[in-house]
């Protein structure tokens, strides 16, 4: 464009011989046009794979790591961090990232071909573009720290907000929406500050930003002035050709830095983001996973527990989890327990609250770092591969997990994930064994009938019988119980109670009970108190010889959970 203004003005050319400049020009103009559209393409697409595969690590990090890990926390703050921080590395890999690209290689090519025409205005290039990534970084380093707070006020309030909204019943019957809508305003308006904070700082980068890059944008504008009027004399001859040149190029030398700038607050909110995100991978795995042997399928799996102890994790100097022995042994959650189960025992678990039958179930199941041995068919847990164990397991908690679907997807519900294929017929004949025909009868559609989210439309038994198919759809060889029956009516319970006296022989069964009326049909009883194992035989070799377990008997006998 430089050289076809100075042929009309200075040689006086006709516009008929410029022709093939002009198309040149606008061939140009087509693939510029193009090459961005292919970089906005190109950029997108990068962004979203990079967010499918951090979501895909989360979630594959968060069901490795468990229920423990996973209990540390709200399930809104989870969803912040797994939707919320992940959505905004788009912007840091779709744009800010080729942009960086792009910043370094442009103003590079174009100082090759200013230096040859006024090396002043190279220099004054070379010299003033350093200034904006300089300031650039200075406003930064602040952004990301005010990135950082806003994405933990924006967890905290995810977390809050549907806590409060699950919990919307309980709180009208105590009468403390008022004080909860309280509570909400001013976490929202933290929010609101943080986020106001964010985009003040956003805005002061991009200004200082445009500053320097006028200011150097006037420089060469008053140098080539100067030089036209006669009064500067060096940098070499400044003719139109060169004057319109270097001025032209001077907008597009700075514009990849100032696009960069305005870009940067995506690196500095994907510093925020990423933070957490990284704090999540990072978490240490339970041993367990570590190994990569299978169970043996046909002979029976006796299930050995050798000196195991679990000590409670606690926070190091940096922030890292620690299991050291030495560091936690006043925080001993379980304390030099050894037993063994046989197969196709039924075996219960009892003890006071707080005396460690929870963390010894999620021992057993993987979820917890350990001292000692467990073996299963006497191969170690530790070498062996955690998916071959647990689908050997089903486990049925005190609190039924109903989804939003069908009947079938909450019987069939995580087999899918696991290549587990169940059929209808599979999933009736696990509803009749857990005694649920006569909740199809009460439903519309069936085993096509969509329940509400946590089971709106059931009674608890029905929700906990439905549990219980899910966990006999398929052949285990283990079956654990946290107080299965704990919510249950008397109706309800005898239900689920005939439905755990029809489980085959084969299937050996672990229940954690304060039900004395469900432990004469044990084989085996373990008690614990304080981590500790104080009791171990069948219940009438206990009720003989262990007054800890009199005492436990006479304590709860009279219990309203035991009538």
């Amino acid at each position: 464009m430089a050289g076809m203004i100075y042929q009309l003005v200075i040689e006086d050319a006709t516009r008929e011989g410029l022709t093939d400049d002009f198309l040149w020009v606008l061939l140009l103009v087509v693939v510029r046009g193009a090459c961005a559209w292919g970089r906005e393409f190109c950029g997108f697409r990068a962004g979203a794979c990079v967010r499918v595969a951090v979501r895909q690590l989360l979630l594959d990090k968060l069901r490795r790591l468990g229920p423990l890990v996973i209990g540390e926390r709200p399930a809104g703050s989870w969803s912040a961090v797994v939707v919320e921080q992940v959505e905004e590395l788009q912007e840091f890999i779709a744009k800010y990232l080729p942009q960086l690209a792009l910043a370094v290689m442009i103003p590079a090519i174009m100082l090759v071909v200013a230096f040859p025409q006024s090396w002043v205005v190279g220099i004054i290039f070379l010299g003033t573009a350093p200034l904006i990534p300089f300031f650039m970084v200075l406003v930064g380093m602040k952004a990301a720290q005010a990135n950082r707070k806003n994405f933990q006020a924006l967890s905290r309030l995810g977390g809050f907000f549907l806590d409060r909204l699950q919990g919307l019943e309980t709180l009208k019957l105590f009468q403390r929406t008022r004080f909860a809508q309280t509570q909400l305003a001013d976490a929202s308006e933290d929010f609101r500050i943080k986020t106001m904070q964010v985009l003040r700082l956003a805005f002061l980068s991009s200004t200082v930003l445009e500053f320097f890059a006028s200011v150097s944008i006037a420089l060469v504008a008053v140098f080539l002035g100067m030089s036209f009027l006669g009064h500067i004399t060096f940098g070499g001859e400044v003719t139109l050709y060169t004057g319109l040149f270097l001025l032209l190029l001077a907008p597009e030398y700075y514009q990849p830095l100032r696009e960069l700038g305005v870009y940067y607050h995506a690196k500095a909110k994907a510093v925020g983001a990423t933070e957490e995100i990284l704090d999540v991978l990072s978490r240490e795995e339970p041993e367990a996973h570590r190994g990569g042997l299978s169970l043996p399928q046909a002979m029976p799996l006796t299930l050995e527990v050798k000196e195991l102890s679990v000590s409670a994790p606690t926070r190091s100097a940096a922030g890292t989890e620690s299991t050291d022995e030495s560091a936690n042994k006043h925080h001993l959650l379980l304390e030099r327990l050894s037993f063994k189960i046989e197969p196709g025992s039924r075996v219960g678990i009892i003890g006071s609250s707080g005396a460690g039958k929870t963390t010894l179930i999620n021992t057993l199941m993987g979820f917890c770092n350990y001292q000692g041995e467990i073996k299963i068919g006497g191969q170690s847990l530790a070498d062996t591969q955690l998916e071959s164990w647990r689908n050997e397991i089903a486990w049925l908690g005190q609190q039924p997990l109903i989804i939003h679907g069908s009947v079938y997807d909450n019987i069939v519900f995580g087999r899918e994930a696991f290549g587990q294929v169940v059929s209808r017929e599979q999933c009736l004949e696990a509803l009749a064994r857990a005694q649920g025909m006569d909740i199809l009868a009460n439903l519309p559609d069936g085993l096509d009938s969509v329940l509400k989210e946590q089971g709106g439309n059931l009674s608890v038994g029905q929700a906990q019988r439905i549990a219980l198919a899910r966990a006999l759809v398929l052949p285990v060889r283990f079956l654990i119980l946290d107080e299965p029956t704990a919510s249950l009516d008397s109706v309800s319970e005898r239900l689920v109670l005939d439905a755990l006296d029809a489980i085959p022989d084969e299937c050996t069964v672990i229940t954690i009970t304060h039900r004395i009326s469900q432990l004469n049909v044990m084989d085996q009883i373990l008690m614990l108190e304080k981590g500790r194992l104080v009791a171990d035989g069948s219940p009438a070799t206990l009720a003989r010889e262990s007054s800890l377990y009199q005492q436990f008997i006479h304590m709860n006998s009279g219990s309203m959970d035991d009538e």
